[in-house]
């Protein structure tokens, strides 16, 4: 699948449509729109809803990056693509199952307090 958010902007891996106003994303800050858009938004399902749990980082075509500790064996996720606002339907955006997801081998969720 290919993502365009706007066709008319020609752009290239890393280059935001518009630039950021801000150096990084944490906690659910705003962000200017378009601004970041190798950033997803990875959410599992629960009765029939799709919840937000992690944001993620589109590194190439077909791979996404995410924190260990976002992923859960026991829940099925999607990760959604092209999105400012995640509570509006926006035009361009696109929501993808994983194929597959690899854990980290040495991740001990045990340990998650050590950083």
């Amino acid at each position: 699948q290919t993502l365009r958010l706007h066709s008319s902007l020609p752009l290239s891996c890393g280059d935001p449509a518009y630039p950021p106003l801000l150096t990084r994303v944490v906690g659910g800050e705003d962000a200017r729109p378009f601004s970041w858009p190798w950033q997803v938004s990875l959410q599992y399902s629960s009765s029939g809803n799709w919840y937000h749990t992690c944001g993620g980082t589109l590194i190439a075509p077909n791979w996404v990056l995410t924190a260990a500790h976002c992923i859960s064996s026991s829940r099925t996720y999607q990760v959604l693509l092209g999105k400012y606002n995640l509570k509006a339907t926006e035009e361009g955006s696109v929501a993808v199952s994983p194929q597959k997801i690899i854990v980290h081998e040495l991740w001990d969720s045990s340990r998650l307090a050590d950083g």
